[in-house]
């Protein structure tokens, strides 16, 4: 079994699987905005490819004894913003193999609460694990029924599996 371990998130570490914001810095959210202070707009775009309308889900995830990637999933035609609000997570990503999927290329990242990531396209993606608390709610962005028209599941059988290990 593969073991990988959270690397900080980064812009150079992160950039080719999408893009995050702290939403708690405002000095770093005034840089991205057209406007500086009190209302920071369109600070990380998402394309949720122009057939449905966004929708708001919550992600609800228990801290576990180990942290093991078992399945793996991606979007064809849109992106996934992910805002963990009452906990720090771990997320993991990596780049889409259209010929035989696998845990081979993934990376993870430990995204502070308050962090918002989006997630592009086809980058495999799945369950994110609690890293300084028993549970993490996370504010999922996704078109309406993404989980029905346009999701790609893969599951990591056995010595596929992949587990995230800290430092």
């Amino acid at each position: 079994m593969k073991t990988i371990k959270p690397q900080p998130l980064t812009e150079a570490a992160f950039r080719k699987y999408g893009a995050f914001q702290n939403l708690f810095d405002n000095a770093e959210m005034a840089k991205s905005s057209v406007i500086p202070a009190g209302f920071f707009a369109d600070l990380i775009p998402l394309h949720f490819g122009g057939q449905t309308p966004p929708a708001v889900s919550v992600a609800h995830v228990q801290k576990q004894a180990e942290m093991r990637i078992g399945s793996m999933e991606t979007h064809q035609y849109t992106c996934e913003g992910l805002l963990p609000l009452d906990a720090d997570i771990i997320i993991f990503a990596g780049a889409m193999t259209w010929e035989d999927p696998t845990g081979d290329a993934l990376e993870a990242f430990l995204v502070p609460k308050g962090t918002f990531v989006r997630l592009d396209p086809l980058v495999l993606h799945g369950t994110q694990f609690v890293v300084n608390a028993d549970e993490a709610h996370i504010l999922c962005l996704l078109p309406q029924r993404t989980f029905k028209n346009d999701l790609l599941f893969f599951p990591l059988d056995g010595d596929a599996g992949v587990k995230v290990e800290l430092d």
